[in-house]
């Protein structure tokens, strides 16, 4: 006759299987958190160079403006104390100009 009983051996092995598991668990794990250290530590590098690149370039920017615009400023000013007519005109017009050309936008 036919025996009903399947005889196998899942008690031994389900321990080992799960100690496997935890296993490749805890490196799958510890490889995770060694790829986020590495990520912010570049990532902190990173911005720590691109601030520095940037904190350069606004001074040396700085710089120039106001090396450039001084003179211009003082030339503006001594024009306008020599000619003051001539800037009240000039102020005018602008004015005049920058206003027709905002209200023919604001009419769209």
């Amino acid at each position: 006759m036919t025996d009903a009983t399947i005889k196998t051996d899942f008690a031994g092995g389900a321990g080992t299987a799960q100690s496997n598991v935890k296993a490749s668990a805890r490196k799958t794990a510890a490889k995770a958190t060694a790829a986020v250290k590495k990520a912010a530590t570049t990532i902190a590098e990173t911005t720590a160079e691109k601030t520095q690149v940037a904190r350069e370039y606004v001074h040396e920017k700085t710089d120039a403006a106001v090396a450039w615009s001084k003179p211009k400023a003082e030339a503006a000013h001594k024009a306008a104390e020599e000619h003051p007519l001539a800037l009240a005109l000039g102020t005018f017009v602008a004015g005049a100009v920058f206003g027709f050309l905002l209200a023919r936008n604001f009419d769209r």
